[in-house]
């Protein structure tokens, strides 16, 4: 009994981070810590084609002027999609395939269109499983007036977290740049979506310029709270009733409708933002997926059982971020389109724990001859 206790709190994880990946909250009440089961993780700038890569979807449909509430209809199509990689697919830095900056290239058309139906683009997470969780997306907005560029969080109407950047809001004059954080409720519903109305908007400021470079944006969705976060530091908490309850996916967007109470435009120019990278370390409601959790996870304090999420630092020249889904072995039976299947780690107690067993069992069977004769 006491080499079997030896053994099991002796041996390491079969596979790193198979009992999840941490974040931690700090507040005035102190810091928490929590645990995400399940990965997201996209490498824009390395992704050949986003036609490819099955953990996204690009949307293809039309929206009404008046479904869209603006002047204008809006036309969502994978053609206002471009995948621009690094030529240099071993590298962080460099020239990319085509012109514009590495990564997803969302693009809003310019002028006024003919058909009343403004080109704009969209990108959706294939999964909708995403429940309580830290949401990150790298991403170099543009500098045209007229489009708002968008990550956010979305069941429904209703339920829904928004980073919303409206670019004529952009003062370059005296270097103010609004960002607009966004909780849809049942109440801002029904006062026409009017998140402002409700108490569930708030405008901050980034302290930087979100167009000069790639800024990550990111959502930490807990329950009972909403912190929004840029380049890492705290934009806004929200911890209203609007905080969703329910499971959702996760949507890139930059689009005008031409509202001049919102996003304006439509723009004079072609307008392009552009994503590096989305990251997603979450909770599953999808039974098959808490069951496969619960399968991986035999020791959750066992060493290197949880891995803690890095936060991004963007250096100089360079667009290098920290992937677990590029590293062996760290993000075994998750999802992530061509990353996720590794091959098993090796064991190194693996031999002596066999080993232990084996002189074991010999020597019962020793025994057990020994007391035949």
């Amino acid at each position: 009994m006491l080499l079997g206790m030896i053994v099991f709190s002796a041996a390491p994880v079969e596979a790193l981070c198979e009992c999840g990946y941490s974040w931690s909250i700090s507040t005035i009440s102190g810091t928490t810590t929590y645990i995400g089961t399940d990965v997201i993780e996209t490498d824009a700038i390395h992704d050949k084609s986003f036609l490819d890569d099955t953990d996204w979807k690009s949307q293809n449909y039309n929206i009404s002027a008046s479904a869209a509430r603006g002047p204008y209809g809006m036309n969502f199509s994978s053609a206002n999609i471009v995948s621009n990689p690094i030529a240099n697919s071993s590298s962080w830095s460099g020239p990319p395939v085509s012109s514009g900056d590495p990564g997803f290239q969302l693009s809003v058309g310019a002028g006024i269109p003919e058909n009343g139906f403004i080109q704009v683009a969209q990108l959706n997470s294939v999964r909708e499983d995403l429940l309580f969780g830290t949401y990150r997306a790298l991403i170099k907005m543009t500098s045209v007036p007229g489009t708002c560029t968008s990550f956010f969080w979305y069941y429904n109407d209703s339920q829904e977290i928004d980073f919303e950047a409206l670019s004529y809001q952009y003062n370059f004059q005296n270097g103010t740049f609004p960002m607009n954080l966004v909780l849809q409720s049942q109440q801002s519903a029904r006062q026409g979506f009017s998140s402002a109305a409700s108490g569930d908007w708030k405008v901050a400021n980034l302290p930087f310029d979100p167009t000069d470079n790639f800024h990550e944006y990111r959502i930490d969705f807990v329950p009972g709270n909403v912190i929004y976060y840029g380049d890492g530091q705290v934009l806004a908490i929200i911890n209203t009733t609007a905080v969703p309850i329910s499971p959702g996916h996760l949507i890139l967007s930059q689009w005008s409708n031409g509202d001049h109470g919102w996003s304006a435009g439509p723009p004079l120019q072609r307008a392009v933002s552009t994503v590096a990278y989305v990251k997603g370390y979450f909770n599953s409601s999808d039974p098959a997926r808490q069951s496969a959790a619960s399968r991986r996870c035999k020791d959750p304090s066992a060493p290197g059982a949880i891995c803690s999420i890095s936060d991004q630092l963007i250096a100089p020249g360079s667009l290098f971020s920290e992937f677990f889904s590029e590293h062996p072995n760290m993000t075994n039976n998750q999802t992530i389109y061509g990353k996720s299947e590794c091959p098993p780690m090796h064991n190194p107690f693996a031999d002596v724990i066999d080993s232990l067993w084996l002189g074991l069992n010999m020597m019962v069977i020793l025994t057990i001859i020994a007391m035949m004769f």
